[in-house]
């Protein structure tokens, strides 16, 4: 029995180091998957403009990319310059935090971005913030933010025609140690089986002192 609760010990230790919180965690020096495209419609039907795609490193000090979008739209028959996507899509990618700014004249889209392969073994995602600055009810909104342990996807849409639009969308990654692969049920159950273990062995030796004491009671008792 003691090597069994000894067993089940070191079992709930490791899986509470394996969801514990890591500290040097950093985007610094990772080598990232975008897909960051505008997706929309006009006229001519459904169009995708891509802005950032393939392996993007980040450096000692971050990341950072200003890239021109340009997109001539028809509608209604008319291609003229109120009918056009032109402007500027910012990315920067700091610590712990991936940030998609558009400014510039937009039509109605949705701007996705995507970015994958963030700490392989090393360390994982386990939660996300996010936050926008810029947004105008009626002009543009935060789509949505999600993520699994190894990439993030968020998006915003825009509404209508508007020059000078400024919508920065910004989530903020939380770390945790390993690799991060989603527990089987099995492994759930080694948990709570070793946390059980722990609990039982308590009990044990707790009884155990007690029964003593009633043996040392008696034998007092006889003398």
């Amino acid at each position: 029995m003691k090597n069994f609760s000894a067993t089940m010990v070191v079992i709930a230790t490791i899986a509470l180091l394996g969801a514990a919180p890591a500290a040097g965690a950093t985007l610094f020096g990772e080598t990232l998957g975008t897909n960051i495209a505008i997706t929309g419609e006009d006229d001519n039907g459904s169009y995708i403009l891509p802005v950032l795609t393939g392996p993007v490193l980040v450096g000692s000090s971050g990341f950072s990319d200003n890239i021109a979008v340009f997109k001539q739209l028809t509608q209604d028959g008319f291609s003229t310059a109120s009918n056009q996507i032109d402007g500027n899509v910012i990315v920067v990618i700091d610590t712990n935090t991936i940030s998609v700014e558009m400014l510039g004249q937009v039509q109605p889209f949705e701007l996705e971005s995507q970015f994958s392969g963030i700490g392989g073994s090393s360390f994982h995602i386990v939660s996300i913030a996010d936050s926008a600055t810029g947004v105008i009810d009626g002009v543009n909104i935060i789509l949505f933010s999600s993520f699994t342990p190894h990439s993030v996807d968020f998006a915003t849409f825009y509404l209508g025609y508007q020059p000078g639009t400024d919508l920065t969308q910004t989530v903020t990654l939380t770390f945790a140690n390993g690799a991060g692969a989603i527990p089987e049920p099995s492994t759930w159950a080694m948990m709570l089986l070793g946390f059980a273990g722990i609990s039982f062995a308590g009990y044990r030796k707790t009884n155990g002192r007690q029964v003593a004491r009633c043996r040392l009671t008696l034998a007092a008792i006889r003398r």
